[in-house]
């Protein structure tokens, strides 16, 4: 009976150093991960000198198209990346722009944890960075605001297995110390230009937002909101129809923003991409 019980117990030890092993040359080292990142996006930009891309925010809102315009460089590390020929132009950058893979190439190197995942349908890597210090090293660029303090808390996001595609990122954030928030971001529908891979659709979710304002300052958006309904009730009618059809979305998206914190929720489409132009 001994016998058959030391049996089973070096069976299922085996089994269990057997499912280890396979697990272990499944799961792609972080090293390894990010050298794959590096490759893929020196290859993706071999046929890329520039790249002009005109977006759309929110279909029919109020923010006319912008298009930017990005030229090849390389950084300090040898490695090319997109730049904004004009220093003045505002950055919608959602796709490994801007040296961002840098960025990137970091913070799997100094992930708390990588697994794999399936978000719609794709096979993709789970990175998780907790690392306070190698989050504060990150370029805030667009998220800094005049008098705000972001700090982020944590950020995770899925890349795409074999593409190397990013498919989602979400981050958290602690504003002036106090207030949370957090950043959803989806990338969907990519397609290549002249080997460059391009999120021709993504949708950003922002929560939170109610928690950054003051009562008073809830209280004056709400004010302001009446004022506006009160003078398109004194407009033509025809005239109305055509504001409110552009305003009436993202007015009442914040509405609920305030009343329930459902957050903030922007759509954002490719509508233009030129190359070597």
């Amino acid at each position: 009976m001994r016998v058959k019980t030391i049996q089973n117990n070096l069976i299922l030890l085996v089994l269990i150093f057997s499912f280890t092993a396979v697990a272990a040359i499944a799961q792609p080292s972080a090293d390894r991960l990010a050298e794959e990142m590096i490759n893929k996006y020196e290859e993706s930009l071999s046929q890329i000198e520039t790249l002009s891309m005109t977006i759309q925010v929110n279909e029919g809102g109020l923010i006319p198209d912008m298009t930017t315009r990005y030229v090849k460089k390389t950084n300090e590390n040898g490695t090319p990346y997109l730049d904004l020929e004009n220093e003045d132009d505002m950055e919608m950058d959602f796709s490994a722009m801007a040296g961002s893979v840098d960025q990137m190439v970091d913070l799997i190197r100094g992930a708390e944890s990588i697994s794999e995942e399936k978000i719609n349908g794709v096979d993709t890597y789970k990175i998780y960075v907790n690392d306070s210090e190698l989050l504060k090293s990150l370029d805030q660029g667009e998220m800094e605001m005049e008098d705000t303090e972001i700090e982020f808390d944590s950020a995770t996001f899925w890349i795409e297995t074999g593409s190397m595609n990013v498919r989602k990122i979400f981050m958290e954030q602690t504003v002036d110390g106090e207030k949370n928030m957090n950043v959803e971001m989806n990338l969907d529908d990519y397609r290549d230009f002249s080997g460059y891979p391009v999120a021709m659709s993504m949708t950003m979710k922002i929560g939170g937002m109610s928690s950054q304002f003051s009562e008073e300052e809830i209280a004056e958006a709400r004010e302001a909101m009446r004022e506006m309904e009160k003078q398109l009730s004194q407009m033509p009618e025809a005239q109305r129809a055509a504001i409110e059809r552009q305003i009436k979305p993202q007015m009442e998206q914040f509405e609920r923003m305030l009343e329930s914190d459902e957050g903030m929720t922007m759509n954002i489409s490719v509508k233009d991409v030129k190359v070597n132009e």
